[in-house]
């Protein structure tokens, strides 16, 4: 639960018992937890691009570190070769894809080149996550469309039957999510928007008639709060011609101010077009996510994904999109073999990954309960129970948004050097519990700074400046 500062204020002048503790100083956000009231379910977000192995050699394996942060969903994009149904360069064809001779019989097996993208896909499902197969290209591959509409249609329908059927020596995952194409509307696609309206419509009727129950959805979309052909005119597409759209697509990278906020906002929007177009069924899917990704433009822009303002951007967004119209938000990446993935290149956390792993700590207390004091612009506040009432976890995150350059600055919040921390109605009443605070920082990597022992209501008081955030966790005690 998510109020605005004035709805907090408002709210805690009327009851008395939820002012701040004594000796919360200025400049401390007042933030109050009733640990009795429900108010739904911590959702799962553990999601990311790319597996904990690669195809490339010499990239460290993360196969522990996915275990660790309880990655979800693995969306098989940009793994350059593997997972790819046709993908290629000019002139140099990639050795590791799916079908890498166009001119051959789909009906065949040996026509398929399965082994690379098996391999993968099968750490995805050993590290405990689901696979979100993308069917379509990694970046930098040729964008023209395919030779023949049919036939890729054809092929795709045979990689389900080798995942899930088990055809050609394959498996049965049971992959339920297959996602068609990825930026259309970026350097992916250099044909016309109705030929990739046909596509979609041949493939995902392809995929629905070999199995009604999969979820068959687009595109991907790179310009997500753009109207354009890959959205109004991809959904007014699907409706006009019921072409089946289990789920819509859709990207977005903060820029300027680097808002996690933004996020929120964009669900809705894509929720609204769903809605108005009789999709009100179809689910909404964020397939990449993250900051600024020119990553590979200014040394400035690389240091930002390995920043502290990146973990604590991470951390709110995680958190906001709680409250989103969104069923799957994968981040752009989970790996260690890009600057913008969760790790290093030797396996080693960035601060983002902590955030991940504080969300994903979170999924042990998922009775949400009632929080108030964060707000939509940086300072976000998530607290569940545990549903035999063993624990109560509070997740607080101190983000500040950057201004525009150039532009008017956003609006600040107040309050932000730190947090006043009450819950109360804990599981166990009066009984005494146990403290641990675990803290993220310049300084900080999930750093323990407390752990000790208390009897009723928790007061905390702590200064904690922006970026950063702080996981607390509590059990009774014996």
């Amino acid at each position: 639960m998510q109020t605005s500062r004035r709805e907090f204020l408002r709210w805690a002048a009327l009851t008395p018992c939820v002012m701040a503790p004594a000796g919360a100083q200025s400049g401390l956000r007042a933030v109050q937890v009733d640990a009795a009231e429900a108010t739904g379910t911590i959702r799962d977000f553990q999601h990311v691009n790319v597996g904990p192995a690669h195809s490339r050699a010499g990239v460290a394996d993360v196969v522990e570190q996915y275990r660790d942060l309880r990655v979800s969903s693995v969306r098989t994009h940009d793994f350059y070769g593997p997972t790819d149904i046709d993908a290629y360069r000019p002139g140099e064809p990639w050795a590791q894809i799916i079908f890498p001779h166009w001119e051959a019989d789909p009906e065949r097996e040996d026509s398929y080149n399965f082994g690379p993208s098996d391999r993968l896909i099968k750490a995805i499902v050993e590290c405990g996550a689901g696979v979100y197969f993308r069917i379509g290209r990694s970046w930098n591959a040729v964008a023209a469309p395919p030779a023949d509409f049919e036939k890729f249609a054809h092929i795709c329908r045979h990689v389900v039957m080798h995942y899930n059927g088990g055809w050609a020596g394959g498996h049965r995952y049971g992959i339920r999510y297959w996602e068609f194409w990825n930026e259309p509307d970026g350097r992916f696609w250099s044909g016309s928007p109705g030929q990739f309206w046909e596509l979609y419509e041949k493939t995902a009727r392809a995929l629905k008639s070999h199995d009604p129950e999969l979820m068959v959805g687009a595109c991907g979309l790179a310009g997500s709060t753009r109207p354009g052909p890959y959205r109004e005119g991809l959904i007014r597409y699907c409706a006009e011609r019921n072409v089946p759209l289990d789920f819509y697509s859709w990207h977005h990278y903060a820029r300027r101010t680097y808002d996690p906020y933004e996020l929120a906002g964009i669900a809705r929007e894509i929720r609204r077009l769903l809605d108005a177009s009789g999709f009100e069924k179809a689910e909404n899917h964020l397939t990449e996510w993250n900051i600024d990704p020119g990553v590979t433009l200014t040394p400035e822009l690389r240091g930002l994904q390995d920043s502290m303002l990146n973990g604590a951007f991470t951390a709110s967004a995680l958190i906001y999109l709680q409250d989103a119209p969104v069923q799957m938000a994968h981040y752009y990446r989970g790996d260690a073999a890009h600057p913008m993935g969760l790790f290093f290149n030797n396996g080693r956390y960035k601060k983002k990954a902590y955030a991940y792993k504080a969300l994903g700590m979170m999924l042990a207390t998922p009775e949400r309960v009632a929080a108030w004091g964060g707000d939509s612009i940086g300072f976000a506040v998530l607290a569940g129970r545990a549903p035999d009432g063993g624990s109560v976890q509070v997740l607080i995150s101190n983000y500040e948004i950057r201004p525009p350059s150039p532009g008017p600055e956003p609006p600040r919040y107040e309050d932000n050097s730190g947090y006043a921390l009450t819950v109360r109605n804990l599981p166990w009443g009066d009984a005494p519990y146990k403290v641990e605070r675990r803290r993220v920082t310049e300084t900080d990597d999930f750093t323990l700074t407390e752990q000790g022992e208390r009897s009723g209501p928790l007061e905390l008081v702590e200064e904690l400046p922006a970026p950063g955030f702080e996981l607390i966790v509590l059990r009774p005690s014996g």
